[in-house]
């Protein structure tokens, strides 16, 4: 067989679609994009996702003799009803069966049984050099009122340090030289094992090399100081935290179910600036929550323009079935959503190239990703792959590598660099 994957949603499913595509050429399948069969590993955490997944899948469905394979979140969530909604498709597997996806190549149907799957590795990585994702963790305890993960990707379970250790020193040892790790709340990480975040990295960290972790979607109440002070004092965290605010108000934060208060956002973001003069904050917000007026969306723009995060990403909430939020009052209309949506996002569009700006003519590490025309494209090392800027790099550098550069003009969200 030859195949390709197409895998939408988070890194998180993109670590799933490289661990099905090793199970695959391990049998003997050909990963090309000159195929005959399309393995679509879906997303569906929110509707705008489901559309997504749905969109990809009648569009692969109108190439000719095509097998359809539809893997990930879609099938868990919405199981045998597929095979009546989707016709075009020829498989659905769900994710508990990954680890024998290629015994069922070649079959009909919709396969889908009890259990959660958690493996990462060994895996065929998908990325370029030297940019690589690790999983540490599957599924979440957090229970927003607002997300569906919990019911499709199940409860926390964390990957045992000595297992993440060994992909970790696997990925060093192939050239993969950022290490961005992942999960869906890191800094519940260990939680159900007894061990924590910091003691998996310290037990990374505890390896030479010349290599950089990112540390992606941390949520506010996991933070303590201990863990900003070790991102502070080791050189090979980058000094950039991700972490996912949802909003500001006290109100609308319980009605999430997120655990945490302004106050508590407050001395969160003042610690990590007063002991990371230097870090990168990308944060996410979510709009039209049902209940929130007209006065906490107001708050939650002081907040944004207060606080000033490097980058920030906006959502609409959208109304999931199956979740304590659906059941809330005070749904808001989707225009006065999408209003919100367009107001933060320009607000964010200033301070983001505020923030930039005052990195005009400093030097900083640049990973170079590929080549467009005559020039090099990458990012800065404080940006995080496909979620941030681009860096438009001049100079004699070659795909693959982190070279220092000199930041010569910013815009917006991107960058031009000397190297």
């Amino acid at each position: 067989m030859k195949f390709k994957i197409i895998s939408l949603g988070c890194p998180k499913n993109l670590v799933d679609s490289e661990y099905i595509a090793h199970r695959l050429e391990k049998e003997g399948h050909t990963l090309t994009d000159t195929c005959d069969t399309v393995i679509i590993n879906t997303c569906a955490f929110i509707a705008d996702a489901v559309k997504e997944s749905v969109e990809t899948i009648l569009r692969e469905a109108q190439e000719k003799n095509m097998t359809i394979v539809v893997t990930g979140c879609l099938v868990e969530r919405y199981g045998e009803k597929l095979k009546e909604l989707l016709p075009e498709v020829d498989l659905f597997v769900g994710r508990n069966w990954y680890d024998a996806i290629d015994t069922l190549i070649g079959r009909k149907g919709v396969y889908i049984r009890k259990g959660l799957f958690a493996e990462t590795f060994p895996r065929r990585v998908l990325t370029n050099r030297p940019t690589a994702y690790l999983k540490i963790q599957e599924g979440c305890d957090n229970r927003c009122t607002y997300c569906t993960v919990p019911a499709i990707r199940g409860g926390l379970r964390s990957i045992a340090i000595n297992d993440i250790q060994k992909e970790f020193n696997w990925l060093i040892e192939n050239g993969y030289r950022e290490i961005n790790i992942i999960g869906q709340d890191i800094t519940s990480y260990g939680k159900d094992q007894g061990i924590t975040l910091k003691m998996l990295l310290r037990t990374l960290l505890a390896r030479k090399g010349d290599y950089f972790l990112r540390l992606l979607y941390m949520h506010p109440k996991g933070i303590d100081e201990e863990l900003i002070y070790l991102i502070a004092d080791e050189e090979r965290i980058i000094n950039y935290m991700d972490i996912p605010i949802q909003h500001s108000e006290d109100r609308i934060l319980k009605r999430m179910g997120r655990g945490y208060g302004k106050d508590d956002l407050k001395r969160l973001v003042t610690e990590i600036h007063e002991r990371i003069p230097e870090v990168v904050l990308r944060t996410t917000v979510m709009v039209g929550f049902p209940g929130e007026k007209e006065e906490d969306f107001a708050n939650l723009l002081e907040f944004i323009q207060t606080y000033e995060f490097d980058m920030l990403g906006a959502f609409m909430y959208s109304r999931e079935e199956g979740t304590e939020a659906q059941r809330l009052r005070g749904h808001i209309t989707k225009g006065i959503k999408q209003a919100r949506y367009n107001t933060v996002m320009e607000v964010q569009k200033e301070i983001s190239r505020k923030r930039l700006k005052m990195r005009e003519g400093r030097r900083m590490k640049v990973i170079v990703e590929d080549k467009e025309d005559a020039s090099m494209v990458g990012r800065l090392i404080i940006q995080a792959p496909d979620i941030d800027g681009i860096a438009f790099i001049r100079g004699d550098c070659s795909v693959g590598e982190i070279r220092d550069g000199k930041i010569v003009k910013t815009l917006d969200y991107d960058v031009i660099v000397d190297t």
